[in-house]
């Protein structure tokens, strides 16, 4: 409630976000997003966006920085209870899960999380999730899209069954 009169948008609406984590966040950063340019900048500054070393065209390495910056932390902490959750949040978070472990799991979801708290808080909208069966049909379609596009580029048609 209080966080509403804030904001002006009720943040405890996404997933994962408490109103004590609504509160370490707002500590952290306050309440004018003017200070970040974009999502990204701001992802950035939290310690939640890649470190690229790129030589010659070629990644080298791919870290997230180890910055202790308790905005981050909260974001971290928040996408860390998703994993159990029937939400489209809990499906991604169990998706990038089985992909490269939990840690990047982590790091990926609060990323996610931050860019709607963002977007939430400068552009003064509501949290609109879409239900995970819709969410997991969207997913099914990019990835055979994705598919298809492979199997053209190598010369190959697709069947459909």
């Amino acid at each position: 409630m209080y966080l509403k009169s804030i904001y002006g948008v009720d943040i405890t609406k996404i997933y994962g976000i408490s109103g004590l984590t609504g509160l370490e966040i707002l500590s952290e950063v306050g309440t004018d997003m003017s200070k970040w340019k974009t999502a990204g900048h701001y992802v950035s500054w939290l310690g939640l966006s890649p470190n690229n070393k790129i030589s010659g065209g070629r990644l080298l390495s791919s870290s997230v920085q180890k910055k202790k910056n308790r905005a981050g932390q909260a974001f971290r902490m928040a996408a860390s209870t998703l994993w159990n959750s029937k939400n489209m949040l809990g499906d991604f978070y169990r998706r990038k899960r089985a992909i490269g472990g939990p840690a990047g799991a982590n790091v990926a979801t609060a990323r996610k999380l931050a860019i709607i708290f963002y977007n939430m808080v400068k552009k003064q909208e509501g949290f609109a999730p879409i239900a995970l069966e819709e969410y997991q049909e969207q997913y099914k379609a990019k990835k055979l899209k994705y598919l298809e596009k492979q199997l053209k580029k190598y010369g190959m048609v697709a069947v459909a069954t």
